[in-house]
């Protein structure tokens, strides 16, 4: 069966299976025997209902119907960061050293949901995908450590990113030149965390930040207004 078939297959699992919102999917080896498909097409398939909002997942819990229960949801941030350049200055201490360590943690399904959010999001033309599996990607790194600490740490800048209008602020620096930029930047993260090399997975997420970094303060956004350029 052809991967381009698995989202029908699932679709029509979903359609029939009368499931209601809260209720467990099949285990995904059951799924893959039902629906006639790989266990990689499945992996791509879910994944881009969770991207959406219309399955959640939950470590050691299985996967569930709708979106996920306001109570598991993410919370608020404890710190709200006042500007997208603070939030950078968070992400450009935390993630080259998330990614270093998912390098030496990352199981085969990590590097698999690592490598599928890369995929999609080159495959991507539009702003609100791109940003979609850009989210996809770091978050999928995040949870490749393995560590709740860490997981949480990159959670709350998540958390204060999503508090300002960072949506707004993409679009306007996110052209389609960047965004193929960042996408070989993603691919090199992706490969020397396949490739267990923590120096160069440190190295290649540190440049692709420092590349949105460098975006934002060319755009001249992030300073007093997260939205606003200085006079």
């Amino acid at each position: 069966m052809s991967a381009r078939h698995a989202p029908d297959r699932l679709e029509t699992y979903l359609r029939e299976a009368g499931l209601m919102p809260g209720d467990r999917l099949l285990p995904e080896r059951q799924l893959t025997a039902l629906l006639g498909v790989s266990r990689r097409a499945l992996r791509e398939a879910l994944s881009e209902l969770e991207l959406h909002g219309r399955i959640w997942r939950g470590v050691g819990q299985g996967t569930f119907l709708g979106p996920k229960p306001a109570g598991m949801a993410r919370p608020e941030p404890r710190a709200q960061a006042s500007t997208p350049l603070t939030i950078m200055e968070a992400r450009l201490t935390l993630e080259p050293a998330l990614a270093a360590l998912a390098a030496m943690k990352a199981t085969a399904e990590d590097v698999e949901a690592i490598a599928r959010a890369v995929r999609r999001g080159a495959e991507t033309r539009d702003q609100e995908s791109w940003g979609l599996w850009d989210g996809a990607f770091h978050g999928a790194i995040a949870h490749a450590c393995h560590n709740p600490l860490l997981l949480a740490a990159f959670e709350e800048v998540e958390a204060s990113r999503a508090m300002t209008d960072w949506g707004r602020l993409r679009a306007a620096i996110t052209t389609p030149p960047m965004r193929q930029a960042s996408a070989l930047e993603h691919q090199a993260i992706s490969a020397a965390i396949a490739g267990r090399d923590a120096a160069a997975a440190q190295r290649a997420m540190r440049a692709h930040l420092q590349s949105v970094h460098l975006a934002i303060q060319s755009e001249g956004a992030g300073w007093d207004d997260p939205l606003e350029p200085r006079n």
